[in-house]
């Protein structure tokens, strides 16, 4: 991003819930998740983003981290697909109350 459009980024608002956005803003819809498990003697997580619109799913996994890692890199996976697909907005879902205060 150039000096221009960082400048039109504004801060996160908290959204109305998805089943009352109007259908046209409702490809602009994203829902994270990410978890962590313990397998043997190592730390594993799962993020993943989910598109009711399209009915497709985007995940990424590693390990050495904790669920926080997790939540946050599902958020991370949403704002690629929105600024690869040039999207004006965002709606982000999350069941992360650290997210959810993050943003």
């Amino acid at each position: 991003m150039d000096e221009e459009e960082q400048e039109q980024v504004t801060h996160a608002e908290e959204a109305p819930p998805y089943n009352q956005l109007a259908a046209e803003e409702t490809h602009y819809a994203l829902f994270t998740d990410g978890s962590c498990c313990i397998i043997g003697m190592n730390r594993k997580w799962k993020a993943a983003v989910w598109s009711p619109i399209r009915q497709a799913a985007q995940a990424t996994e590693g390990e050495g981290g904790l669920s926080q890692l997790a939540e946050l890199k599902a958020v991370q996976l949403a704002l690629d697909i929105a600024e690869r697909e040039k999207w004006p907005k965002i709606y982000l879902y999350t069941d992360s109350w650290m997210v959810a205060k993050a943003l």
